[in-house]
């Protein structure tokens, strides 16, 4: 028997505990839920608890179930793991207190970089102290390239081309903001992209990041007045709406790396998987 905890936060904005369990745990089918519950399998600051129940905020949330949460494997050796990152799951630990792939590792390995939460696609982490040191440096000296997909709203023109411009976090906006001119306060970025095909009103983009900034993709695309499908914090939710988007469609699709050390041999190799979009 599986024991799968959620934290829930002091002031949560879900209603009930299967509301906020369809959010904090995204990788439990839905009939999993239901089947815990059913069981009586579903416990609330230590105590056994119906659907329906109001949150109670600040609370363990812990769902006991036999069902096997596994992550997509893309790649495994001695020294890393090469997931595919289901989006709706963060990395580490957030605010909304659900479940994270590192807490789903279960101490076999320790991610080295991060995606959105609704962000999907290839997620690497290492295995031992030293492959964790290589894949650390690499990160931060850009010693490895990271390729995403993601649909767009209109055309872009031009249909490819490296984009420059800096960001910052708007504390008024609670986001990322990208300006053209530089500022004591804003990073400088740079965004490549490809335009894939063009149908009707959107576009399909292979984007490379040049630069590592949080929101990076979502915030520069936006700026640029061509939001990502299904981004509802950057993007055009009026749009999204008609689309009949309801998710964020963007997927880390291309990952070579080059990390040197303990993980020479893997140096050039390119892993590549489809976007689920």
């Amino acid at each position: 028997m599986r024991d799968y905890t959620a934290q829930i936060p002091e002031k949560p904005s879900d209603s009930t505990v299967e509301a906020y369990l369809a959010h904090a745990m995204p990788l439990l089918p839905q009939f999993v839920i239901r089947d815990a519950f059913a069981k009586h399998d579903v416990k609330m600051a230590g105590r056994r608890v119906s659907p329906g129940e109001p949150l109670t905020g600040g609370a363990l949330v812990q769902v006991y179930t036999r069902w096997e949460i596994e992550l997509p494997c893309v790649y495994e050796d001695e020294h890393v793991l090469l997931i595919n990152k289901p989006a709706g799951i963060s990395c580490e630990d957030d605010g909304y207190g659900g479940m994270t792939v590192q807490a789903l590792l279960n101490g076999k390995a320790r991610i080295c970089h991060r995606l959105d939460n609704q962000t999907c696609g290839l997620l690497i982490a290492a295995k031992d102290a030293e492959a964790e040191k290589c894949l650390l440096n690499a990160f931060k000296n850009r010693l490895l390239t990271k390729r995403y997909e993601c649909v767009v709203k209109g055309t872009m023109k031009p249909l490819a081309q490296r984009a420059e411009a800096y960001i910052f976090r708007d504390e008024k906006l609670g986001r990322m903001r990208v300006v053209s001119h530089a500022s004591p306060e804003a990073k400088p970025i740079a965004t490549e992209y490809e335009t894939i095909s063009i149908s009707g009103n959107t576009s399909r983009l292979k984007v490379t990041l040049l630069t590592g900034r949080t929101h990076q993709i979502r915030a520069h695309l936006a700026a640029m007045q061509h939001p990502i499908l299904g981004d509802d914090v950057y993007g055009d939710r009026a749009f999204n709406q008609k689309q009949n988007v309801r998710r964020l469609m963007l997927c880390s699709t291309e990952l070579t790396l080059n990390a040197g050390g303990v993980l020479n041999y893997l140096d050039d190799r390119v892993f590549r998987i489809d976007a689920p979009f």
